[in-house]
């Protein structure tokens, strides 16, 4: 049997996404999530995750893409995809206010949950891109996090189902960033897979086949599940309810045994 993680990501995003994580942590379906802390749902949403970290790593979702930062660079809103992704590969981001931009979000999951993060990862993968990482490492450094903590690497990645998405989140510094947390000692996942077009256009069931299938030992993949309450603004909110219901379903489990995978945190 092979050991695989699986990482729901966007916790704090919306009660709609934290009600799917939290069920899928206590069904044992997914054993690790990562939190967006710079969400306005953040401070409401962590009174679940005391209950959660039992049963899953509980990590920081680092964020430079969506709403508004919490350091005085950024209280006017992030940069944005597109931004980071030029900026850091011309570095032309400011280093300084990038990391004081992860300290404070750092320092807000501490504040919230009341321990540091079990591993770190990014939205829109930005953890990963030049400049991001090296503050990144050395935030790590700063706060000294217990023994054991993770860092998300993208590298190598299983890009079944993530077409020409897929190949630029990997070209993006995946790589780099995978010899740097060799290099300093930092634990990481040693399989990445769970990019796609986050459409129901797609089958997630067959996808998650193919990925647990071809994951390695101690390998992750990311899912984007919600739980369909109500009809909600929240982006590819479709396929994240078509993730939640199949996660759910025996069918998974039954998919798990298949490809001879044990489901288990990372740590």
């Amino acid at each position: 049997m092979k050991r695989i993680t699986l990482c729901a990501d966007d916790f704090g995003m919306h009660p709609d996404v934290n009600s799917a994580i939290s069920r899928l942590i206590e069904a044992d379906r997914i054993q690790a999530t990562s939190c967006l802390v710079t969400s306005e749902y953040w401070q409401s949403s962590t009174k679940q995750l005391a209950v959660l970290r039992d049963k899953a790593d509980i990590g920081l979702h680092l964020n430079f893409t969506e709403g508004k930062g919490l350091s005085e660079s950024f209280l006017e809103g992030l940069p944005g995809l597109k931004k980071m992704l030029i900026s850091s590969h011309l570095g032309l981001l400011n280093e300084q206010a990038i990391e004081e931009e992860i300290i404070a979000q750092y320092q807000a999951f501490i504040d919230g949950t009341g321990h540091h993060p079990d591993f770190i990862d990014g939205h829109q993968h930005v953890h990963h891109l030049p400049m991001v990482r090296s503050a990144l490492l050395a935030t790590i450094r700063r706060f000294q996090p217990p023994q054991g903590v993770w860092v998300r690497s993208i590298s190598p990645m299983n890009r079944f189902g993530g077409g020409f998405k897929s190949r630029i989140i990997e070209l993006s510094g995946a790589k780099k960033m995978e010899q740097m947390l060799t290099s300093k000692g930092i634990s990481r996942n040693r399989s990445f897979a769970g990019v796609y077009s986050l459409t129901t256009q797609q089958n997630f069931r067959s996808l998650m086949q193919e990925w647990l299938q071809t994951s390695s030992d101690s390998g992750l993949i990311m899912c984007h599940p919600a739980k369909s309450e109500k009809t909600i603004q929240l982006d590819h909110y479709p396929a994240r309810v078509k993730e939640y219901d199949y996660l759910m379903n025996d069918q998974f489990i039954d998919d798990c045994h298949t490809a001879q995978v044990a489901l288990e945190r990372l740590s």
